[in-house]
């Protein structure tokens, strides 16, 4: 009697969606496949098909490099046709996707797959007729990044060869770290790893306490979950550094780098504390919508606490507010980095990471960015919305009014260009304080530093402004796109206006008109005037009027220059 490891057999193909048929008989199927050398009986095994389990009653013998086509009773004559076929007298596979795992006789997990319909290559095969296929039966431990649709003519290939068959490498990696208590941690791994490395406790290290776990837990059938429990308690308001390393996959491939991570005891946020940094409302088909958050605070915060959406304003109804959850189990964000919250992050990682992979620009994302799919994504139109982030009891805590007409007025077509925020300290809801991204980072910066960010913490005399920089290119290469007119008033109450002349004294922007203003900020030129033209190169002068409220007025004036490269 041959004893299986897991994944001798593997889960190779899935048809959850037969119609409209392609070209196969409209059944759904899955298709088992066995990678080892060696011929397996999987009598007494079981069959899990979402929460319906199944068995196999009677000896079945799967030889080396054979397959195994499962399906309905009814659906057996018409299948066999294509290969070894079984049917199970009740046989359901939720279209838009389930959990399917395979589990030998002894309780051991065999092999396991949690598909969803957003796998699928293109929407037309989405809609039915069209099969998943595993790209490399051999790698199986890394989920979605294994599977795509079938390019078979007939819609699949149960029974024989993939049509999508290729070497697949991918190193495992960490997914995420959610600290539980003070003292717990759970790890979660991009893939299904090995077991027995995941069990030492050596392959683990707090830095700053130089502190192994002393206990780990595992969960039946979740290969790619580990719990740590430490016997020390971690700070709350401390950030914490764990080292992994010596961990491999299920297939024993190691890590590509050691892991070093970051993580910290959540808070409470208040408002501003998280905030929007980026927004992709108009994407590039097949792209999606995408929403960038950063943590600007000095706290750990779970996003598990907050949702996001949008207000639609229909007067003279009501404000409509479209509320999503972020996640539903603890998800947290450290301080001073970024969260991307989408329906596909590989399809933004392709397009805008991927893409720019050859770029002189530092695009590389923040080793503590985390891309998070989210399962529902609120509507975002493309000409104009209200996005907001709040708490679960619909506390606001950012907020912001987006429109195409954000967008640099030199743009000819907008379509796939994310609206990027300039300073993490100006308010969300400020026009003034956003910006098309760079054509040379793919026109978005998703996970990363954005491409028109100001730095704006020069120390500024009272009642004066500061021009950083001093000479700017507004040509949307991502260096010194955006000239900041830094301001600090002595007094609260205090108005500003802010104009740019050109040399023969001629108004040109008034970039900002009469309004009242915090001690310290910033106004951002794009270097375009009152007509959303281009200014040509060369020196203007920007002239700032500050009025307190006894009526005594603080003029300034200073030179920038708008150059070409």
């Amino acid at each position: 009697v041959i004893c299986a490891h897991e994944n001798d057999i593997v889960i190779n193909e899935i048809m959850s969606d037969p119609s409209p048929s392609v070209g196969l008989p409209e059944w759904e199927f899955v298709e088992l496949y066995n990678t080892s050398d060696s011929t397996i009986n999987i009598k007494n095994w079981k069959f899990i098909l979402g929460k319906k389990e199944l068995s196999f009653d009677e000896n079945i013998e799967i030889q080396s490099d054979e397959y195994l086509i499962l399906c309905h009773d009814d659906a057996v004559e018409e299948l066999s046709v294509f290969g070894k076929c079984h049917g199970f007298s009740s046989f359901q596979i939720t279209n838009s996707g389930s959990n399917i795992t395979l589990i030998d006789k002894n309780d051991n997990l065999i092999s396991s797959v949690t598909f969803d319909i957003s796998w699928h290559s293109t929407t037309y095969k989405k809609d039915g007729g069209w099969s998943l296929e595993q790209i490399d039966a051999l790698n199986p431990c890394v989920g979605k990044a294994n599977w795509n649709s079938s390019n078979d003519k007939k819609g699949g290939t149960p029974g024989t060869i993939s049509s999508i068959t290729n070497e697949n490498l991918i190193y495992p990696k960490l997914d995420h770290i959610n600290p539980i208590s003070h003292n717990e941690i759970e790890v979660f791994f991009n893939q299904n790893m090995n077991l027995e490395t995941l069990q030492d406790t050596d392959n683990y290290i707090i830095e700053e306490l130089d502190l192994s776990p002393e206990n780990i837990e595992l969960i039946n059938y979740k290969n790619d979950y580990v719990k740590l429990t430490f016997a020390q308690d971690f700070e709350e308001n401390k950030i914490y550094t764990i080292n992994i390393n010596n961990v491999t996959n299920c297939k024993d491939i190691p890590l590509e780098d050691e892991i070093n991570a970051r993580f910290g005891i959540p808070s409470e946020a208040s408002r501003s504390d998280i905030i929007i940094n980026e927004i992709l409302f108009n994407p590039i088909s097949p792209g999606v919508e995408y929403l960038e958050l950063y943590n600007r605070s000095d706290k750990v915060i779970d996003l598990k606490e907050f949702m996001f959406g949008t207000i639609k304003q229909s007067f003279p109804n009501p404000p409509d507010t479209a509320l999503k959850e972020i996640c539903s189990e603890s998800r947290i964000i450290i301080p001073q980095s970024y969260v991307l919250l989408s329906t596909d992050k590989e399809i933004v990682i392709e397009q805008y990471l991927d893409a720019d992979s050859d770029s002189d620009t530092d695009s590389d994302t923040d080793s503590d960015t985390d891309f998070l799919d989210v399962e529902s994504f609120p509507s975002f139109p493309n000409e104009e919305g209200h996005v907001i982030i709040c708490d679960k009891s619909r506390v606001p805590i950012d907020e912001m009014k987006y429109s195409d007409k954000m967008h640099y007025p030199l743009l000819h077509i907008t379509q796939g260009v994310a609206l990027e925020r300039i300073s993490f300290e100006n308010s969300s809801l400020d026009e003034n304080n956003w910006h098309s991204a760079s054509f040379n980072v793919n026109y978005g910066t998703p996970g990363y530093k954005n491409s028109v960010a100001a730095n704006i913490n020069d120390e500024i005399e009272k009642n004066q402004i500061s021009i950083i920089p001093e000479i700017f290119s507004p040509d949307g290469d991502g260096n010194d796109d955006i000239c900041s007119i830094c301001y600090n008033v002595e007094d609260l109450g205090c108005s500003l206006n802010i104009k740019v002349f050109n040399t023969d004294g001629l108004l040109i922007r008034n970039l900002f008109n009469n309004n009242l203003v915090n001690n310290e900020g910033a106004v951002h030129w794009d270097g375009s005037d009152d007509n959303n033209r281009s200014v040509t190169p060369g020196i203007y002068i920007i002239q700032a009027e500050i009025f307190d409220l006894n009526g005594n007025v603080n003029r300034s004036r200073k030179v920038v220059v708008v150059g070409t490269k």
